[in-house]
């Protein structure tokens, strides 16, 4: 599926990445890298990013390791992804904005192609849900850390907090008879905080911890800032509607959004959890 994707992600790449590194926060405080960094007494840390789609988190994490700021932290950022047309248009990209301290890797994150213990910390931002096997996932994750090593992942939130995601659910299954399911995407499949932090402890970490984030954005009323996420999850199917469905999609949309509407900007919520925990 993700294979007739990628031109769809690099499509919104660029624009998306100042809203990504402002979320992406929450996933590098849960790192805690410059405490990875301090256990390393002096060795640059192994930062590995999984399913990295365009770039992000990787390029934000590779930034603050090239050991240019006051943090003074350096390492290396392997940046990988399950599809190759994924792999080369975040290699590309990484090139242009000369990030030197990131390479790119084809990899299954549920068959990580790295020895056990040769990593500080993993990242996983909205990724990890949409494995065949997630635990298979997670387990791996553990396996190529090193010991204290954290790992972290984005996640999103039940449905019913997410009202963007709600209505595209809705609009669409209507309009063109695919939603989330039909799709087979399951976006929400560590939504559950009891049942995500237990996942986490089966796959041997320790020190696990949850924490949920909402924030909402503030966007003029006239755009149609839904494109992004439906296109890079729906892309194959919008590329077969007709112009008259695609308009009739988009006034659907503002439709099901319209109560977010205030002083004439969308304040629409997002919601989302970052799981972490410790190889023990």
């Amino acid at each position: 599926m993700w294979h007739h994707l990628s031109s769809d992600w690099l499509n919104w790449a660029d624009q998306l990445a100042p809203a990504a590194q402002k979320i992406n926060q929450h996933l590098i405080a849960a790192l805690d890298l410059p405490a990875l960094a301090r256990a390393a007494d002096g060795r640059g840390l192994a930062v590995l990013d999984l399913a990295s789609g365009v770039g992000e988190p990787a390029f934000g994490i590779a930034r603050m390791l090239a050991g240019e700021d006051e943090s003074s932290l350096h390492g290396q950022v392997i940046a990988s992804d399950i599809v190759p047309g994924m792999c080369a248009g975040l290699a590309e990209r990484a090139g242009a904005e000369g990030i030197g301290n990131l390479s790119v890797v084809a990899a299954d994150m549920e068959k990580l192609p790295f020895g056990a213990s040769t990593m500080d910390a993993i990242s996983c931002r909205f990724g990890v849900m949409f494995c065949n096997d997630p635990d298979a996932a997670l387990g791996d994750a553990s396996r190529v850390l090193r010991a204290g090593g954290r790992a972290a992942f984005m996640l999103w939130a039940p449905l019913v907090d997410n009202p963007l995601f709600a209505a595209m659910d809705g609009v669409l299954g209507n309009m063109l008879g695919t939603g989330f399911a039909d799709a087979g995407l399951d976006l929400f499949g560590f939504a559950d905080p009891t049942s995500a932090t237990a996942r986490m402890a089966r796959a041997g970490f320790g020190d696990v911890t949850l924490t949920t984030h909402n924030p909402a954005g503030r966007i003029p009323e006239r755009a149609a800032f839904w494109k992004p996420q439906m296109e890079m999850l729906f892309g194959p199917q919008l590329r077969k509607a007709s112009d008259a469905e695609r308009g009739a999609i988009d006034a659907a949309m503002f439709e099901a959004l319209r109560p977010y509407v205030t002083d004439g900007h969308f304040q629409v919520p997002i919601c989302f959890h970052v799981l972490a925990g410790v190889k023990g």
